[in-house]
């Protein structure tokens, strides 16, 4: 199921990407972006890597409000780190890799983003501890995805075996507390961002 799942992701958002950014369909994600941002920057940094990056809107944000941080970003399409490239340009470092083996060394960075991607990973604690290993001491994560209520997400997930996007798993805040905690991440806060929306920060212990 693994690479079944890593490869219906990758042609689903290849797919999408030329429109992406005007898709009704993502419209709500698009929305919540300046809300991830300013949580982003509420903490300086040097160094930020964004996970599932797509075309690089919430890191075109984030350059835009004046950082000199150094960007970066991975993603499993190829034709999304080409939207991305088109849109950031030499500013930022963005590279095609699967989020369980970040192609970054120990500690590389003061800030990981991963928004709206999480749902779609086979293996979240793989992905959880290579963020940890990728982040430099006290560094923090910040990490947004879907939520629902429990009877609708309990049939969302029955559903979800079946569907062609890649999506894997819609996580509850428990389960999604007992991941980041057993990767080693401290959770520093959580907060709705709409009534589907999540924000989770949580800091390298």
């Amino acid at each position: 199921m693994t690479h079944d799942k890593k490869r219906l992701s990758d042609l689903h958002f290849s797919k999408e990407a030329a429109e992406y950014d005007r898709s009704q369909r993502y419209a709500p994600l698009r929305a919540v972006h300046p809300r991830i941002a300013e949580e982003a920057l509420s903490e300086p940094f040097r160094t930020v890597l964004d996970i599932g990056c797509g075309t690089g809107a919430l890191l075109r944000i984030i350059q835009e409000k004046g950082t000199d941080a150094r960007l970066f970003g991975i993603d499993l399409s190829e034709r999304m780190i080409r939207m991305a490239k088109a849109k950031l340009g030499e500013r930022a470092d963005l590279r095609v890799s699967d989020s369980e083996k970040l192609p970054f060394s120990n500690g590389a960075f003061d800030l990981v983003l991963c928004t709206f991607s999480f749902h779609h990973y086979p293996d979240p604690g793989a992905v959880l501890s290579d963020m940890r290993r990728v982040l430099a001491p006290s560094g923090r994560l910040i990490l947004a995805d879907p939520t629902v209520p429990v009877p609708l997400r309990q049939l969302m997930n029955l559903v979800h075996v079946f569907t062609k996007d890649g999506t894997v798993r819609i996580y509850s805040k428990k389960e999604m507390e007992a991941l980041v905690e057993a990767a080693g991440l401290e959770i520093a806060k959580w907060a709705k961002l709409d009534w589907h929306t999540y924000l989770l920060a949580a800091k390298k212990s």
